[in-house]
C-alpha cells in the first residue's frame, strides 16, 4: 500500500546551523526524522511513498535525490574515471514521489492533491515528525475489519512533567516519563488509513483541514474508527523532544524501530 507523508509545516530552527529547515529533516542519529518514519512502514512491507511537500520542499527533494548515494560502498577507478557501487542498501526498494502541494495548504488539501497517484486504492497517511512502534499491519487489519472510510491510531500523549501516583493522601509512586492517563479519551497518534472514497470529502482548496472539518464530517457519517496503541509514541514539537529521542538513540534504544 502507498503511504502519504505530510511534510508541509513551517519548519524549525536547526540547533546546529541556526537555519530554518523542515521539521522532518531534523536528525536523530545520522538520519532525519522522515527516514525513521519511512523505515517503520518499510519494516511492514510498505515501501511506496508520496511526500506532500510545502515549506522547504527543495531541501527535502535534495535529501532524497542525493543523500542515499552516500550510503553505498563504492569503488573508484581513477584511471577510467568510473565509479562502481559495491553493495545494496534496504532503501533501494523504496519508491518516493515528491509533490509540491503549496506553502499555505492545510493538511486535508495536501492529501487531496495526492489523489492522482493513489489509483483508487486504500492508503496510509502519516505525519513525518512522529516516531512510534505502532504495528502498521495490525492498524490496517483493524481498518479492514471495521469497514470505515477512515481509521486513526489513538494514543495517550507522554507527559512533559513527572507523574505522582496517590493512594488517599500518600504518594505511592513517581514516574518522570509517564503517559497521561486520559481515561476514555485519546489523541490522534498520526498513523492513519483511508479508503479512496475519502476524496469525496477532501478538497484541494487551501483551507481544507484534515483534523477539523474532515474529521467532523467523518464522525457525522459514522465513518471513523480508532485503533488503540499503548506502546511507544513520541511527537517532535520542541528541542526537548529531539534531545530525548537523540538520547534514546545514543543508548542504542530505538523503540520506534524495534530496538529496546
Amino acid at each position: 500500500m502507498k503511504v502519504v507523508l505530510l511534510c508541509g509545516g513551517r519548519g524549525v530552527i536547526d540547533s546546529d546551523t541556526r537555519l530554518r529547515i523542515p521539521k522532518c529533516l531534523i536528525k536523530i542519529g545520522n538520519r532525519p526524522l522522515i527516514w525513521h518514519v519511512m523505515k517503520l512502514f518499510a519494516s511492514f512491507g510498505h515501501t511506496e511513498f508520496i511526500l506532500s511537500l510545502g515549506f522547504g520542499g527543495d531541501q527535502i527533494r535534495n535529501y532524497f535525490l542525493n543523500a542515499f548515494e552516500y550510503l553505498h560502498d563504492v569503488e573508484v577507478s581513477i584511471k577510467n574515471r568510473e565509479v562502481s557501487v559495491l553493495n545494496k542498501i534496504p532503501e533501494e526498494d523504496w519508491t518516493i514521489k515528491l509533490l509540491d502541494t503549496g506553502l499555505t495548504a492545510h493538511t486535508g488539501a495536501r492529501v487531496a492533491r495526492c489523489q492522482r497517484y493513489l489509483n483508487y486504492e486504500p492508503f496510509f497517511i502519516s505525519y513525518s515528525d512522529i516516531l512510534s512502534d505502532v504495528n502498521i499491519n495490525m492498524l490496517l487489519k483493524e481498518h479492514n475489519e471495521h469497514d470505515k472510510l477512515f481509521t486513526i491510531t489513538g494514543v495517550n500523549t507522554p507527559s512533559r512533567f513527572g507523574t505522582f501516583y496517590f493512594e488517599g493522601n500518600s504518594i505511592v509512586n513517581y514516574n518522570p516519563q509517564a503517559k497521561l492517563d486520559m481515561g476514555s479519551a485519546k489523541i490522534n497518534g498520526g498513523f492513519m488509513v483511508a479508503k479512496y472514497d475519502i476524496f469525496k470529502i477532501l478538497s484541494p482548496v487551501n483551507e481544507c483541514d484534515l483534523e477539523t472539518e474532515t474529521f467532523d464530517k467523518l464522525l457525522s457519517q459514522d465513518q471513523m474508527h480508532m485503533y488503540k496503541h499503548d506502546g511507544f509514541w513520541q511527537n517532535v514539537d520542541t528541542e526537548r523532544d529531539v534531545i530525548y529521542l537523540q538520547h534514546q538513540y545514543d543508548l542504542n534504544k530505538r523503540p520506534w524501530l524495534g530496538i529496546n
